[in-house]
């Protein structure tokens, strides 16, 4: 768990929430100053900037905890759907068995590609 806070792209997060976080209350604070001074937009825009960083907080939370391995808990039968009737070889052109083929292989490889796995690897 430690090492995950702790890797290259977490700490790249880290340091992108805490500018963008940052930055959005201190536009916050700078509206708060402005609607002070007579500006009646300010007053929408000071609570707006804070809002920002909350999104940006939820943003970077979803990407610290993106793990992959979450997709290892269903069963593989469970994640195809059958759409429509079963496949038939015997019917399919030649030229439609091998694109068929190919979309298979495509579909059972293994894991999505995510930013902890960039080239889909199991």
């Amino acid at each position: 768990m430690r090492r995950h806070w702790y890797s290259g792209k977490a700490l790249l997060l880290h340091l992108a929430f805490v500018t963008v976080a940052s930055g959005c209350l201190l536009a916050g604070w700078w509206q708060v100053e402005r609607a002070r001074s007579g500006n009646l937009l300010s007053y929408g825009y000071a609570v707006e900037w804070p809002v920002f960083a909350v999104v940006a907080g939820i943003f970077w939370w979803q990407l610290v905890h993106d793990h992959p391995n979450d997709d290892d808990t269903v069963p593989e039968t469970s994640r195809r759907a059958s759409f429509g009737p079963q496949r038939q070889r015997q019917d399919e052109s030649p030229q439609l068995r091998v694109y068929n083929d190919d979309l298979s292989a495509l579909a059972t490889r293994g894991r999505p590609k995510t930013w902890r796995n960039p080239k889909g690897l199991p």
